[in-house]
């Protein structure tokens, strides 16, 4: 009775390697008490999945022990006390046998915060990807997440790029504002040329580090014809696809694509500017984009947008968009 009545009062805690046939309730309760504010629709469609996976145990025994790649996903770690999950880190590759580590779903649950548990986390995701002869591990971080900040700039890791994510739930109706007059604005074709000139324009906007991490390729600016998929978009009451260049007369200084949502899914826009026309451009390219975008009003129009740039974060703000987070990568190398 004395060796039942130790076990019945026993603690479990502390660190621990993840079992995703064990864990896996437990953590999507965790990352859905830890992300309840910053989930948006991919995050909340994973989590979801997350917990389906999580009912289907026999289809997870056999995703884990007979194609272990299947769930590299759910490789980590979790923090337990008093047989509940409090932490998790989730430490995956960036692909299949990749040197470049990725650290993702750091999560502490809210009355276990401070206790150093987020640090032992961290530094046992590190020694992972050291153990398995990682080049680098990034991660990506709230920009107002300060303690989050101060943990990962005391562990080594530097900022590499950031993200503003912009949305308003209906067009606002605005008037389109000029460009300046020496300037051209014209439809971009598919062709080699327009295809050329839209990649020297990124390369010029992009910042050396952010193409250091994520190579720019020329075919990433190639337009391809969908008359088919346009005819039924419009057959439907959706709008095609519009993609516009300005022009200086002897290269492009902005490219702008405008996306209507289909179905259910919200518009887009992509803005690129050329360093030397940045904060004379935005405004009146962003409110042709809304212009247009005003013969679907009823629509949510969900806009990411680098943080290099902030001249057209503003811009957007100044015609009604909200900025609903900003979001860092960080990255250390080993």
């Amino acid at each position: 009775m004395a060796v039942l009545a130790q076990r019945r009062t026993e603690r479990y805690f502390g660190l621990r390697e993840m079992d995703p046939l064990r864990d896996l309730r437990g953590v999507a309760d965790l990352i859905e008490e830890a992300f309840a504010d910053d989930l948006d629709r991919s995050g909340q469609k994973a989590l979801r999945e997350l917990r389906w996976l999580s009912r289907l145990k026999p289809v997870l025994w056999w995703m884990t022990y007979t194609n272990p790649e299947h769930t590299d996903f759910l490789s980590g770690f979790v923090w337990e006390e008093e047989r509940k999950i409090v932490g998790n880190i989730t430490v995956n590759r960036t692909r299949a046998s990749s040197r470049r580590w990725l650290i993702s779903n750091l999560a502490v649950s809210k009355a276990y915060r401070g206790r150093g548990v987020a640090r032992g986390l961290m530094f046992a995701g590190m020694e992972l990807v050291k153990e398995y002869s990682g080049a680098s591990v990034a991660l990506q971080v709230r920009a107002d997440n300060e303690p989050a900040r101060r943990l990962y700039d005391s562990l080594g890791f530097k900022e590499i790029s950031g993200s503003a994510h912009l949305h308003v739930s209906f067009i606002p109706r605005v008037q389109i504002q000029p460009l300046p007059g020496n300037l051209v604005i014209r439809p971009r074709n598919g062709g080699l040329k327009d295809t050329r000139e839209a990649y020297n324009l990124a390369s010029a906007a992009t910042p050396s580090n952010t193409q250091k991490e994520w190579p720019l390729r020329q075919n990433q600016f190639r337009i391809t014809g969908d008359p088919i998929g346009n005819f039924f978009r419009r057959l439907v009451g959706d709008g095609a696809s519009s993609h516009w260049v300005v022009e200086d007369g002897a290269r492009f200084v902005a490219l702008l694509n405008v996306r209507p949502g289909t179905w259910r899914q919200p518009h887009s826009i992509d803005l690129l500017v050329h360093p030397d026309w940045r904060g004379s451009l935005e405004k009146p390219l962003i409110s042709r984009a809304l212009e247009y975008l005003h013969h679907w009003p009823g629509r949510e129009l969900v806009v990411k947008h680098a943080t290099d740039h902030p001249e057209a974060i503003s811009a957007y703000k100044a015609l009604g968009l909200i900025e609903k987070q900003t979001l860092i990568w960080m990255k250390l190398e080993l």
